[in-house]
């Protein structure tokens, strides 16, 4: 638990004086993902209803728009991980950086997505463990453009490798704070999610100092496990 600590200190002290710019970062990217996904839920109520044809489209149009809004998740990671080398407060223009690369960053993510799904229709476990392994792309997909699709998804699972169970107890050791989220109507997730996501940046951050050294990432030949 000392590494985890270790971790969660320094999401602290980048936090400390910006946590107004991350709490507003993170209320607006809640609020347009609320709008994405809230078309398909809308859909939903008229389901089996006589307004048939609005329910198809309004859960069409919410498909689209979750589909849409990938890119959008990816630029909420970077925004973190962009304030935590420059030391500065969260930049909301970061969110929409995914839309620069927008096929790559969508084709990578509905990859790893898709593959995570695969796995979870077999078995639960298997599925968790490839969540976990992929967990790392979209900080990968912003310091390596170059990279595929594959070979960026591949990145995460070599850098993964021997560190999901970590990220694991990282995440749980949260859930005391999740608990006491649910006593404040959810309020509460506006400042633990920038302090998960910013724990999460430190956790990345020492995993590619120790994967990549001081050299540059190259596309590895043989083949690595998925689920290790």
């Amino acid at each position: 638990m000392g590494y985890i600590n270790d971790l969660k200190e320094q999401a602290l002290a980048t936090l400390k004086g910006k946590w107004g710019s991350f709490v507003g970062l993170t209320f607006i990217f809640m609020l347009l993902m609320g709008i994405a996904t809230g078309a398909t839920q809308f859909g939903e109520i008229f389901t089996g209803s006589s307004f048939r044809t609005l329910a198809i489209i309004m859960t069409g149009s919410g498909f689209l728009l979750t589909v849409l809004a990938i890119p959008l998740q990816v630029g909420y990671y970077i925004a973190f991980l962009n304030s935590s080398r420059q030391d500065l407060p969260a930049d909301i223009g970061d969110l929409f950086c995914g839309y620069q690369n927008f096929w790559h960053v969508l084709g990578t993510m509905l990859l790893g997505t898709l593959i995570v799904i695969a796995g979870c229709c077999l078995f639960l476990v298997p599925g968790i463990i490839l969540a976990f392994a992929y967990a790392m792309v979209p900080f990968i997909l912003h310091d390596h453009p170059e990279l595929s699709v594959t070979d960026t998804l591949q990145m995460s699972r070599v850098m993964m490798t021997g560190h999901k169970w970590e990220l694991f107890l990282l995440y749980l050791s949260f859930i005391g704070w999740a608990l006491l989220c649910v006593l404040t109507l959810f309020i509460g997730y506006l400042w633990l999610e920038p302090y998960m996501q910013m724990t999460t940046v430190k956790f990345y951050e020492q995993l590619r100092t120790e994967f990549e050294g001081e050299g540059e990432y190259e596309p590895m030949e043989e083949n690595t496990p998925t689920a290790e």
